[in-house]
């Protein structure tokens, strides 16, 4: 099955839900008729059904049993009780197979598997793929970075429909779940990484004598060429630094500064207390 045979249900309707459905509308894989968004807002819901003309729902069991995939878009600390209420009314017991995709935070396979499989045959089971996704906030305009991983229900038919949906917000890495606590580290946290950094250059930029916009403006523009340099050129980036890097130049007395400072140091040591956090959350929340 490809999504364009798909009944997509979002349990949940937030700005991560949003900015699926809309990618997948625009990519043209889809018809808007095909997809079901679900909130208790009905405001929420009403402005999506203006905006994108998809249906809506104020019942997740409705949006669940109607669905050939489903969504789950839920907060973390409010999966338990959404997944208690889709096996207390017996839809997970399936007779035709239905995928489900999380893109919950911090929630191993295991968290749905506990539930969605609790009493279920084996051969029920099969029938309920569960596949977890990490987005990240660059997906809201459509130019995310996902990792995607399944489980041992989650047939190769499967994994590429997920990737078909998560394609229309950006790019998507296929990992083990032994992975997902580094792509959150990397790519899930990744963007407030690069924004503390562009956040550090406008201010620097501004003691310089640059007044608000005009420091903006050349930390934007520079960044963004940057990373359009970066993604077509052949060159890995410490090459692309040294190209840059003249002896006893600017970029040299910078890059002594921040290297002296501990700055590569401090990145790495971020990424790895967030990966540690990601694991810590999962003990917290499961």
């Amino acid at each position: 099955m490809s999504t364009s045979d798909s009944r997509i249900g979002f349990i949940g309707a937030g700005n991560m839900a949003e900015a699926m459905a809309g990618a997948l509308i625009s990519s043209g894989n889809v018809q808007s008729r095909q997809l079901t968004l679900c909130d208790l807002r009905q405001d929420r819901l009403t402005y999506l059904e203006t905006q994108y003309n998809v249906h809506t729902s104020t019942s997740a069991a409705d949006t669940f049993a109607q669905a050939t995939t489903v969504v789950l878009a839920v907060k973390p600390q409010g999966m338990a009780s959404l997944l208690k209420e889709l096996q207390d009314k017996g839809l997970t017991r399936v007779s035709e197979r239905k995928q489900i995709i999380t893109i919950a935070a911090g929630l191993p396979l295991s968290f749905y598997e506990e539930t969605l499989y609790d009493c279920l045959p084996d051969a029920f089971a099969a029938l309920l793929p569960i596949m977890r996704v990490m987005p990240n906030t660059p997906s809201l305009v459509l130019a995310g970075m996902s990792g995607l991983c399944g489980n041992r229900h989650a047939s190769a038919e499967d994994m590429d429909l997920a990737e078909e949906v998560l394609s229309a917000m950006g790019d998507v890495l296929r990992v083990s779940e032994d992975q997902m606590d580094g792509v959150t580290a990397v790519s899930g946290s990744g963007p407030a990484y690069f924004f503390y950094v562009v956040e550090a250059m406008i201010n620097t930029a501004r003691e310089m004598g640059f007044e608000g916009e005009a420091a903006k403006r050349l930390a934007l523009g520079t960044i963004n060429g940057a990373a359009k340099l970066l993604l077509a050129s052949d060159d890995e980036p410490e090459d692309l630094r040294r190209k840059v890097t003249s002896p006893g130049g600017t970029t040299e007395a910078a890059i002594n500064e921040m290297k002296a400072r501990g700055v590569a140091e401090g990145i790495r040591e971020g990424m790895l207390a967030a990966a540690r956090r990601s694991r810590e959350l999962k003990e917290e929340i499961g």
